[in-house]
Formats: structure tokens, C-alpha cells, sequence
């Protein structure tokens, strides 16, 4: 496989794993968006959705290149797997977020200490459990067709989806 076509594959699978956690995220702040606007509080949903896609697919990307994320795809079910990744994966976004808000925190104070107690007093579970909630669920079902996709075949599952059938002539 030559550079550039392995390139254009890479760009194909970033697009598509950013197209569709960007389609689940722009859905659910859609819900928050129209659940707060009763309360008039505005909610940027389009340039949310598309950075949390962003750093949500490299996520995914580049652990499915791990030893993590390969562990038991030859071993386990299709739903198995996809609950080990779903879980391995929401464990790793929820160290990237918190490390994320920690260092703007540390920007702000200017000391890690500070910066960590910043960030742990500004918690709120609910809104913590929610987030994780969504989001594992958007890793389950991403992983669920993945794997299906791998065990019928590459791009075969995304084909019958998305493509029309040949017309069948009787």
C-alpha cells in the first residue's frame, strides 16, 4: 500500500468516526439546547458537537491501534468486546477531559495543586454521570457495528446500510 493510499484511508476512517460522534453529540446538545432554552440559557450545540467528534474519534482511533483496544476482538462476542472497548475507552476520554479542564486550571493558577483542587471543587456528578452516560452509550454502539463490520467483512456492513440495493429484476 503506497503512502498515499494509506493516507486517504486514514482520512475515510478519522471522517467517518468524527462524522458519526459528531451526528451523537450534535443530537444530544441539540436535546440540551431545547430542554434549557425554557429557562432562556443559550447553548452553543454546532461548534460543541464538532470539537467533542474531534477529539472523542482521535480517541477512538488511536486506541483501537493499542494492544487495549485489540485485546479481545479474536477471543470474545461482538457485544463482549464492544462493552470491554466501551468501557476502556470512556475511562481514557474521562482522563483526557479532566486533564484538559486541568490544564486551563493550571493556566489560571499557575501551580498544579491549585489547579487540581480548582477542578475537583468545580465538579458536578450529575452533570459528570450524564456526559459519561451519552458518551459510553456513543462508544457501544460505535463499537457494536465495528465489530459486526470486522466479522462480516470490511466495509460490508456499512455498505448494506448505506447503500441502495441492486434492483433485482424477477
Amino acid at each position: 500500500m503506497s503512502r498515499l493510499s494509506a493516507l486517504k484511508h486514514e482520512l475515510k476512517e478519522v471522517a467517518w468516526v468524527t462524522l458519526y460522534f459528531f451526528f451523537c453529540f450534535g443530537v444530544l446538545l441539540t436535546l440540551k439546547k431545547l430542554l434549557l432554552a425554557e429557562y432562556q440559557v443559550e447553548v452553543s450545540a454546532v461548534s460543541t458537537a464538532a470539537i467533542s467528534a474531534l477529539i472523542v474519534a482521535k480517541i477512538v482511533i488511536v486506541l483501537d491501534k493499542t494492544p487495549a483496544g485489540k485485546r479481545f476482538d479474536a477471543r470474545l462476542s461482538v457485544g463482549w468486546v464492544a462493552l470491554y472497548k466501551t468501557l476502556v475507552y470512556l475511562l481514557a476520554t474521562f482522563l483526557v477531559l479532566f486533564l484538559e479542564k486541568l490544564f486551563h486550571a493550571y493556566r489560571e493558577h499557575g501551580m498544579l495543586g491549585q489547579a487540581f483542587e480548582a477542578v475537583w471543587r468545580q465538579k458536578d456528578w450529575n452533570l459528570i454521570q450524564v456526559k459519561l452516560l451519552c458518551i459510553g452509550l456513543a462508544f457501544f454502539v460505535y463499537h457494536l457495528y465495528a465489530g459486526l463490520d470486522r466479522r462480516l467483512g470490511e466495509g460490508k456492513l456499512r455498505r448494506a446500510v448505506l447503500e441502495r440495493p441492486e434492483s433485482q429484476e424477477v
